[in-house]
């Protein structure tokens, strides 16, 4: 098998193991605090960070995820201070199932299953 046509298997095997979006929205409405337009994606956390039960740090912590935490985020925010939020799901570890609100400084693209 070429390396084209392994990697093409490969991708299709995650792309069915994905949850689709449709599943993400139907879940939960998004906040008013998602004030901008950007698209719905599949995210890990890149260090350990606050779950927050709004955008910004000044709202309380609803849990701390470890660093590789898988987050999908529904939808984002920016603050006063141009600071990027996303809202979603946490979707690996011990919090998974959780919703709030995760800085973007601390999000990365992929899934990462610590």
């Amino acid at each position: 098998m070429s390396a084209a046509a392994a990697t093409a298997a490969v991708l299709a095997v995650l792309a069915a193991a994905a949850p689709t979006q449709q599943a993400h929205a139907a879940s939960a409405a998004k906040p008013k605090a998602c004030n901008t337009d950007g698209a719905p994606a599949q995210l890990h956390t890149t260090n350990a960070v606050h779950l927050r039960a709004g955008r910004g740090t000044g709202h309380r912590s609803l849990a701390v995820l470890a660093k590789n935490t898988d987050f999908y985020a529904d939808c984002w925010g920016i603050t006063a201070t141009d600071v990027w939020w996303a809202y979603g799901v946490v979707e690996s570890g011990p919090r998974n199932g959780l919703r709030g609100w995760v800085a973007g400084d601390h999000l990365a693209t992929g899934y990462k299953h610590p």
